[in-house]
């Protein structure tokens, strides 16, 4: 067995899916119907596959903000621009994973394609997640309401990140 099997079994396409369909959801949400761009689930993948940046996020109030949660855990930013580039793959199968099931749907958004939530929930054989599946769901969530509250250049500033 691999060394990081358990991540590897974790990194699926399809589980990547059903987060960034809690985090296209919540940043609609919290943006009056606008969607994320590409560039916002990129950056999501290199954090929700990061233990301490879930761990931290994933029960803080959406009102707190990313700048609360970096300023108590600095781990999150500590490597952050690696993470990105190694999960960028990892990101696109699941957002083509997404919109062949019907949960994302893609849409221009005058430069990088964004993408929607369709639906006010996921459908119900794959709504259900336990244990750290959930908490990555909640981290989803949070991220989409804190990625919608900053323009993507302040955001890519404050995380240390270039895309």
């Amino acid at each position: 067995m691999r060394e990081d099997h358990e991540e590897v079994v974790l990194r699926n396409p399809a589980y990547g899916a059903a987060a960034f369909w809690h985090l296209a959801r919540s940043f609609s949400d919290q943006a009056e119907g606008r969607t994320p761009m590409l560039a916002h689930f990129l950056l999501a993948e290199g954090m929700l596959f990061h233990h301490r940046t879930v761990q931290k996020i994933r029960g803080m109030n959406l009102d707190s903000g990313l700048l609360k949660a970096i300023s108590e855990v600095p781990d999150i930013v500590a490597g952050l621009q690696g993470r990105v580039e190694d999960a960028m793959a990892e990101a696109l199968r699941a957002l083509q994973v997404g919109t062949a099931a019907g949960i994302l749907l893609r849409e221009h958004g005058g430069g990088l394609p964004t993408f929607r939530a369709v639906g006010n929930d996921l459908p119900k054989q794959i709504r259900r997640a336990d244990g750290r599946l959930d908490e990555t769901f909640a981290a989803a969530k949070r991220l989409g309401a804190w990625y919608a509250m900053e323009g993507l250049p302040t955001l890519l500033h404050r995380l240390g990140v270039r895309l």
